[in-house]
Order: C-alpha cells, then structure tokens, then sequence
C-alpha cells in the first residue's frame, strides 16, 4: 500500500488528560489524578487509515498520533504512540479491546472536558503554506481493531470535518503571472465547536476571516489554489475571494448561492479574460480528489 505523507503530518504528539465516569463531580481539571495504562504486556498494532472511499493507506514511520481509548473498565485514557519503522505501534493491550476516538491536529488548549464538552476550533487565516493549511485541516475518527492478536491491526476511520474550496483559473489573456500569483478567501466563517464525543462539529457565525490560500499547482496560463474553511453558505453576490500580484488586484464575487459541506471541496472554476475574469463552472466534489473535472482549455489570443 502507498504511503501518504499529506495525511500522515497532520498528527501531532497529544498529551490531554483523562475522562472518568464520575468526570461531572470534578470542578477542574486539577481535581483529577491520572490512571496511566499499565504497558508490562504491550502488544504491537498495525495503523492504517481509510479514506471516505473506503481506499487503505499505511502511515508513514515516525507518525505520532493521539487516541482517547474507553477501556474495559469504563474508564476515558489517552494514548500517544508513534508508528515504528515496521509500520507498527506500542499499545497496551487494554487499548486493544476498547473503544477509540482520534482526532488531529493536537490543541495544547484543549483540557480534560475537550472530550466531553465542546471546545472551539478555528482555521489559520494564512494557509498560503503547507504548515497552516495542515493545521486548518481537522480531522476525526474512531479505531477498529480487526485482530487481537500479537500481530493486532487496527484500522483508522478518519473524516475531514471541515471543508475545502479549491478556485482553478485560466488565463486566456497570457497577462497574469501565474508564478507570482496570490489569491485570498474574504469574509469566510473560519470556527466550528467540536463535539469529540459525538464526532460532531458546528459552525459559529460571525466567525469571519480572510485566508490567505495555498498554491497546488501553476504553469503559464493555469492555476489551482485551496484553503479550508468552516461549512457554510455564501450568498449569490458575495465577493469569494481576491487575487493577482502587487501590482493588481482583482475581485470576484459568487455567481449564485454555494454550499461549502464538511468533508467535501467545493470546485470554482474561471477564465480570465480581456472582459475581465468569467465564471465558467461550480460543483461539489470528495476532499481526496486529486485532479478535478475541467473542460477548460487556455484560448490564448495570438
């Protein structure tokens, strides 16, 4: 199986406290002492990732994740386990028979009720590099554990909670240089409150930002730009995003009412023109789709 190191660096090194079920008689966090996994009987566990279309990949080694494991006895534990060279991790084996909930990427600001409760996370407004756009992209899932043996294996069950605009521009007029290019998201809701517990998010209004977005691909006369944002509707009218180099700018603003779904990319695609810039087509595709569905065909003028 291929190995995906676009996913696979969104898990970040998790060391949050732990839930119990007399949790609601606890005012604080420091209220509670821990009950850390006895690890005399580890046992070795495959991880592997599986994709919204059912698709199997392996992490890479060095991969560091974070699992809330509901033991046997009840009891809420956090786990942290790094995959090894072999593609394996070190879990005890009670993590082996409970439930798990993962999530990523790791918010140090996120106590002892992030599990429980819900707690706010936004999307970096500058995720014109690869880091900010990882860390805008939030993800949760649960383990399955096929096999309970010494050679377990254990399947993760990620979903992208957030959504993803992906704008394509060509440019017919060969004035734009596409190299310099930067185009920017106005106005988008950009925080969700987060139920771990539930696997839930839900968009906070008026939580408004403009982000700065990441460049996926460009040659002379074409480019292709992504960010993440909360799920929301935009309204026909509204100005979506601004792009050019220092010395121009331009403005485009939605052709019709959009729905950006959690989970999904929402696909803009433009001409730019001697008219100016023209909407050419709009629709809703998977998050992992890498090339996207596109007639369009630079006509530069001679």
């Amino acid at each position: 199986m291929k190995q995906i190191p676009s996913m696979t660096r969104y898990w970040q090194a998790t060391l949050l406290a732990v839930l119990t079920l007399l949790l609601s008689a606890c005012s604080s966090s420091d209220d509670y002492q821990w009950d850390p996994w006895d690890y005399s009987n580890a046992e070795k566990a495959t991880v592997n990732v599986v994709s919204e279309d059912g698709t199997v990949e392996d992490l890479e080694s060095g991969t560091t994740i974070g699992l809330y494991v509901t033991g046997d006895d009840g009891q809420v534990r956090l786990v942290s386990a790094k995959v090894d060279a072999d593609g394996n991790i070190q879990l005890p084996s009670g993590a082996l028979s409970g439930k798990v909930v993962v999530y990523a990427p790791f918010q140090s600001a996120w106590g002892v009720e992030a599990y429980s409760g819900n707690k706010l996370f936004e999307v970096q407004p500058d995720q014109s590099d690869e880091a900010g756009y990882e860390a805008s992209d939030l993800m949760i899932g649960t383990a399955t554990m096929t096999s309970k043996t010494r050679a377990a294996s254990m399947a993760l069950s990620m979903h992208h909670m957030l959504s993803k605009v992906m704008i394509h521009i060509v440019d017919e007029t060969g004035a734009l240089d596409m190299e310099k290019m930067t185009m920017r998201l106005l106005r988008m809701e950009g925080t969700v409150n987060v139920s771990l517990s539930n696997m839930s998010v839900s968009t906070v209004e008026n939580s408004l930002l403009d982000i700065d977005m990441l460049r996926q691909g460009a040659n002379d006369h074409r480019i292709t730009m992504i960010a993440i944002v909360a799920p929301q509707t935009k309204a026909e009218g509204e100005k979506l995003f601004e792009f050019g180099t220092a010395g121009a700018q331009h403005i485009c603003k939605l052709p019709s009412d959009a729905t950006l779904e959690g989970g999904k990319t929402f696909v803009f695609q433009l001409r730019f023109t001697e008219e100016g810039l023209v909407p050419d087509s709009s629709y809703i595709t998977n998050w992992e789709a890498d090339d996207i569905e596109t007639d369009l065909s630079v006509r530069v003028k001679k």
